[in-house]
């Protein structure tokens, strides 16, 4: 589908997501019917659209009064030979199927009708209307003329062809799609619940605090933000509102299952930034907690590295520490002094001492890129004595900060990454979406420094399986059981 092709678009709503679905639009060429009953929200919809085409496409919004039509009913809206009809109204099944029968009606069979649910069946919807193959996934983030990412959702009735004229329609809108099966939260929604699940599963645990899961998540991951801010930034109450749908959807699988400590903070209104108050404080002159890194004692007589020990070594190599390679011990480790120090495999540092037969043990984090890490976080069995403080000298001269927290399975990002690529290797085996469409996805739906499937390859296959079957081993919880597609060769 090309712009000439197109007579009109029509946006159903005109709050946040309506307006910059309109604006993508106009900017594109497009003339722009936008619906809305409240005359005032339409007038506000227009005076904003107006100034921000101003400023990035100002010949659009010099002719703004022919591209742009407001009305307060979908009857009014002029009817053309092909419409495109988006609708950014309430998440609401009955609304949205009743919005989008009246749009059929009004627009004839020849109008092409997307839903921008973020997480309600395209199926269902489609199944109200006179014409469900006519109905698609056009599924935009916020804000809309920023992020590049659309899903574009096939429901079972969704004509192929309308399918695929959306997608070539929103590439030439500038936007990046990924084509998905419609399913409970197509693959943004539900392949990012590990990172907030996880994180909120560690501080029930009193693994540690939302301060020092943020600066992990940040410094070890490169995240831009660690899952406690961003739940505050997008509002605790969506969140949380967003996995019990997922979760219901999936028939209350434990993969999905909400927190009851962001529930407890939406019961009391503490829903982040907009209320001034969440897992953090907003107040004027409040100061967010931060994490508290292990203090610098001193440094080990001897580092004796292991084979394999890629993370650490690239750790050692930043810190300038001369080290003695022995190839005959255990691969994957280190020894400061008479500590054994290794990446977490998904057990806990008191089991890998057992293994050693009680042999001291700090468990270190996986971090995303050892050249680039900043942070880390740390656990450790008994007996460890002053080589956690002499693992911060060393990793402090990296300039990698040391975090301790309790010794629990994967530790955080470790854990956390596990889960998120074992529910993207789990959505693809379903035939959701490709590996490519998942990576696109989440690096663009969510600003993911990359993909669950460049994670994968980064760390390697059988290395994530390990963690995934050692979270199932620590808990016999059915959220951490390992998708079958994990576990086949590639």
């Amino acid at each position: 589908m090309t712009t000439r092709e197109l007579t009109t678009v029509c946006v159903i709503g005109a709050g946040t997501m309506g307006r910059g679905i309109a604006q993508i639009a106009l900017a594109a060429g497009h003339s722009v019917a936008l619906v809305d009953p409240d005359s005032a929200q339409l007038h506000a919809a227009a005076t904003d659209i107006g100034s921000r085409l101003a400023r990035r496409h100002p010949d659009v919004a010099g002719r703004l009064g022919e591209l742009l039509h407001t009305h307060t009913a979908v009857a009014d809206a002029a009817v053309g030979p092909r419409t495109l009809v988006i609708e950014a109204v309430l998440e609401s099944l009955a609304v949205k199927t009743d919005v989008l029968s009246s749009a059929a009606e009004h627009f004839g069979a020849q109008a092409i009708l997307a839903t921008n649910t973020s997480s309600l069946s395209v199926t269902e919807i489609a199944a109200g209307t006179p014409t469900p193959e006519r109905v698609v996934g056009m599924h935009f983030f916020n804000p809309v003329p920023v992020m590049r990412l659309v899903e574009v959702v096939r429901g079972v009735q969704t004509d192929p062809d309308v399918a695929d004229e959306v997608a070539d329609l929103a590439v030439a809108w500038g936007k990046d799609v990924a084509r998905v099966r419609s399913a409970p939260g197509f693959i943004v929604n539900r392949v990012a619940r590990g990172f907030y699940g996880e994180a909120l599963r560690l501080v029930e645990e009193q693994v540690t605090d939302p301060a020092t899961i943020d600066a992990v998540v940040r410094g070890a991951g490169q995240f831009r933000m660690g899952p406690f801010e961003l739940m505050d930034l997008i509002g605790n109450d969506v969140n949380a509102a967003v996995t019990r749908s997922v979760w219901t959807a999936f028939n209350f699988d434990p993969r999905f299952e909400p927190s009851r400590i962001q529930d407890e903070l939406v019961a009391a209104g503490r829903y982040g930034r907009k209320r001034g108050q969440g897992f953090y404080s907003y107040a004027e002159g409040a100061t967010p907690p931060r994490s508290t890194p292990v203090a610098p004692a001193g440094r080990p007589l001897q580092v004796v590295s292991g084979r394999g020990s890629s993370q650490l070594d690239s750790f050692l190599v930043r810190a300038g520490v001369e080290v003695e390679h022995d190839p005959q011990s255990e691969p994957g480790v280190v020894l400061l002094d008479d500590t054994v120090v290794r990446i977490t495999r998904g057990r806990t540092a008191q089991e890998e001492s057992a293994a050693l037969g009680g042999a001291p043990v700090v468990l270190v984090d996986r971090v995303l890129s050892p050249d680039d890490a900043s942070a880390v976080a740390v656990a450790t069995s008994a007996g460890t004595g002053d080589t956690l403080g002499q693992l911060a000298t060393i990793l402090g001269d990296a300039g990698v900060s040391v975090h301790e927290v309790a010794d629990a399975p994967g530790l955080v990002l470790a854990r956390t990454l596990a889960v998120i690529i074992n529910e993207a290797w789990e959505t693809a085996l379903h035939g959701v979406a490709s590996p490519d469409d998942i990576d696109v996805a989440m690096q663009l739906g969510t600003n993911y420094p990359s993909g669950p499937f460049e994670w994968t390859r980064r760390w390697g296959q059988a290395d994530v399986l390990e963690l995934v079957d050692g979270l199932w081993s620590a808990y016999h919880d059915t959220r951490y059981r390992a998708s079958r597609r994990l576990r086949l060769p590639t």
